[in-house]
């Protein structure tokens, strides 16, 4: 009997600058993508971000950002932030591969006695 995985969508956050008009377009792009769960805006400019990994990556939503004319802040702690959110995405999506084992019916080895 193959045990039931609950999974849980990714929350992040991001720092966006632009004007309240393209702010606003791009939380209605955001909010009508099938896979981004929630979109929010927080008060000085925080994006949170709901989505689920299995379908759309974090680099796409940043695209989608970008595309609605408005910029997200790059420094180099963010970058390292994004890198960080990029890797646990790819991490999340290739566990999701992996058929998990019964830890009590391990085999025990001859060379190991």
């Amino acid at each position: 009997m193959k045990p039931i995985v609950v999974i849980e969508p990714h929350h992040r956050r991001c720092y966006i600058d632009g004007s309240t008009i393209s702010i606003e377009s791009m939380l209605a792009t955001l909010n009508t993508n099938q896979y981004i769960i929630s979109a929010t805006l927080k008060p000085p400019h925080k994006l949170r971000l709901i989505y689920d990994f299995r379908y759309i990556e974090f680099e796409q939503i940043l695209a989608l950002i970008v595309a609605a004319g408005v910029d997200y802040k790059k420094g180099f702690f963010r970058k390292l932030k994004y890198q960080l959110y990029r890797d646990a995405d790819l991490q999340a999506r290739d566990n999701l591969n992996i058929t998990p084992f019964c830890c009590d019916k391990v085999a025990i080895r001859r060379e190991n006695l």
